[in-house]
């Protein structure tokens, strides 16, 4: 059987060391790599010793994971969502030696957007989104009803403020926060609530509501057995009433896609339409996103839709957490953003053999 490895956040390995469940299903990965012919290795950059060539893996026993010094596979998909300088520094010498694939990636929202502005074919999918000043905030105030306010590196709506234009007052919304503000007082609140931190503002697209509430779509893109994009599922995310943010973690709450279309497009031959749409622009996206970081293989995107089923990309994450396929009870989706993934790593794994194969094998030459 050959092995994967799959680098985890020490938090997580420290979880599955005690037997605690967390959002990473370990189990999956091992029921999974049993079907593939994979055992998976979990470790930590910082797990790795001297050499690059061995570390102190960890491998799930049926209840918790045990820790054993193994060679470091060929292949290794990276899920560490939070790295220091030296687990970076590991990553960076490991993708030299080993295929790691979802590898250290540029993360910054706004260098992610002029990526993907480069491309006019998916210009249509991307709201209009500018560094942070104080210029770039009155222009964006003047000429749209809603505004985003976010940090250029994030995630799970940390640093996000939404601020509506209620005629000749505003209303901020961030976090636990919600004031409503008059034209002077906005830039002032804006420029306490950025600080000297990096910010972009995005135009707020006119989401779709669901039950009265906007809401998102989580769209799992990952790369398949034929090394191709493809959407492993979709989720509805409900925004949460008071910060009107949908992110699981801030209060939102996770419903099947299909089940957020009905009220809008009641028939189903639309509702196909709506996600096929969603799909496609997806998959463009990742595309796009690859030809910039040859190493990206799994992908969360955070896309919206509008109430004629116009889709729009809200942000793309490099490390999907997938639990929200979970709490919306889409097992297989949830199941299959495991799936697809440790495919990709058994068809680099064939590749990898292939060429070995090759540059072993005798001349042909007489």
């Amino acid at each position: 059987m050959d092995r994967i490895g799959i680098m985890l956040d020490w938090a997580l390995l420290e979880k599955g060391i005690h037997g605690i469940k967390s959002y990473e299903r370990l189990p999956y990965y091992v029921e999974i790599g049993k079907e593939l012919g994979l055992e998976p290795v979990f470790f930590h950059p910082r797990h790795v010793k001297p050499g690059d060539e061995r570390v102190k893996g960890y491998f799930w026993n049926g209840n918790r994971l045990v820790s054993q010094l193994v060679s470091i596979p060929r292949v290794i998909h990276n899920r560490v969502l939070t790295g220091d300088a030296k687990a970076r520094n590991v990553i960076r010498r490991l993708s030299q030696k080993k295929t790691v694939f979802n590898g250290l990636v540029v993360r910054d929202k706004r260098k992610v957007h002029q990526m993907l502005w480069k491309n006019e074919q998916i210009r249509s999918y991307l709201p209009h989104t500018v560094p942070y000043s104080m210029e770039h905030l009155r222009q964006f105030l003047n000429k749209y009803q809603v505004v985003y306010v976010k940090p250029s590196i994030g995630s799970v709506g940390i640093g996000v403020a939404r601020i509506e234009r209620h005629g000749g007052n505003y209303h901020f919304i961030a976090s636990k926060k919600r004031q409503i503000l008059s034209h002077s007082q906005i830039f002032s609140t804006v420029r306490r609530w950025v600080g000297n931190k990096r910010f972009l503002i995005q135009r707020g697209i006119p989401l779709a509501r669901y039950g009265g509430k906007t809401f998102d779509i989580r769209v799992s893109v990952q790369k398949n057995k034929e090394k191709q994009w493809t959407v492993s599922g979709m989720v509805a995310k409900v925004a949460n009433t008071k910060n009107k943010l949908s992110n699981l973690s801030r209060g939102g709450t996770a419903v099947p896609f299909s089940e957020a279309l009905v009220p809008i497009f009641p028939e189903l031959k639309q509702q196909q339409a709506v996600i096929e749409r969603v799909g496609i622009a997806a998959v463009e996206i990742a595309e796009q996103y690859g030809r910039h970081f040859s190493s990206l293989a799994d992908l969360g995107m955070d896309m919206g839709i509008d109430e004629r089923g116009n889709p729009y990309l809200i942000e793309v994450n490099v490390r999907d957490q997938r639990y929200s396929f979970f709490k919306a009870g889409e097992k297989e989706m949830f199941k299959q953003t495991y799936r697809h993934p440790l495919e990709y790593a058994q068809a680099l794994l064939t590749e990898k053999k292939k060429r070995k194969h090759l540059l072993l094998a005798p001349s042909q030459w007489v």
